[in-house]
């Protein structure tokens, strides 16, 4: 992960040279109606039982060990939420309206004093995913279009559903693009674009053992991290499965990190 970190830090290298600051601006008409109904889609994941985690032995501890869940019928989003979408946010007052907001993202929010994504521009396509967003942002805007930020378990057991076997050339990660691309790009593959916020608390599995080392992932199952799943463009390969891990602070915006929603 030390290239993605480097990646973060050439961006945030990047704002501070834009010459004029950035503003949310009005909505821009960048896509046909047809368009934004195909952004909207959402797949609709049964009931039943998925197996969540890994044993393999490419797994990390906090993957281990694989188990059984039991989830109810829900709806998730095909795609992340895109820059267009979110605009929608900002433009109807997102980030001054607390009905939106949970008490902790508006007590973050009013600290922050933030009114746009981190990594925002009115110069960039409508159609990449919004990005450089904390969780309590993406929980926001999910409030806004009356969905949530899915489960983990939802997001993983959906992964595994769409998701193809293979890894095909054209998914971005590992520096193949240097850049999100728009998320109509590779609907197959919820993994390789940005990292996604889930709404669940980084904790250990049942039966958890540390791996490779006592201090990788335990000191971090204190209820103040996230789980993140998914991958960016700037993410290895090797990171790239339905069952690994990420975790971040919720109030964190530098990361490559973006969502979708959930219904149900």
């Amino acid at each position: 992960q030390h290239g993605e970190t480097v990646a973060i830090v050439l961006q945030l290298q990047r704002l501070t040279q834009l010459a004029n600051p950035v503003m949310s601006g009005p909505p821009q008409e960048l896509m046909q109606a047809d368009r934004y109904e195909q952004l909207a889609q959402s797949i609709f994941v049964e009931a039943g039982n998925f197996e969540q985690g890994s044993d393999s032995v490419d797994a990390l501890d906090n993957e281990r060990p694989a188990h059984r869940v039991h989830l109810e019928p829900y709806w998730i989003d095909l795609y992340p939420v895109t820059r267009a979408q979110y605009r929608a946010f900002m433009s109807a007052g997102g980030y001054h309206e607390r009905c939106w907001w949970s008490e902790e993202g508006w007590s973050w929010l009013e600290t922050q004093k933030v009114t746009q994504p981190l990594y925002w521009s009115m110069t960039e396509d409508d159609r990449l995913p919004v990005c450089g967003v904390s969780a309590y942002e993406a929980e926001a805007y999910a409030q806004f279009v009356n969905k949530r930020l899915p489960t983990e378990a939802e997001w993983e057991k959906a992964a595994a559903y769409i998701a193809t076997k293979q890894l095909p050339k054209t998914f971005n990660h590992s520096h193949s693009q240097s850049v999100a691309v728009p998320v109509t790009s590779h609907s197959d593959a919820p993994s390789r674009n940005v990292w996604e916020w889930t709404s669940t608390w980084f904790h250990a599995y049942d039966g958890f053992t540390s791996y490779p080392y006592p201090g990788y992932s335990a000191p971090y199952f204190d209820f103040q991290h996230r789980v993140l799943k998914g991958g960016s463009w700037a993410t290895q390969p090797w990171v790239l499965r339905s069952s690994f891990r990420n975790w971040y602070h919720p109030g964190i915006r530098e990361i490559f990190a973006g969502f979708r929603c959930a219904q149900g």
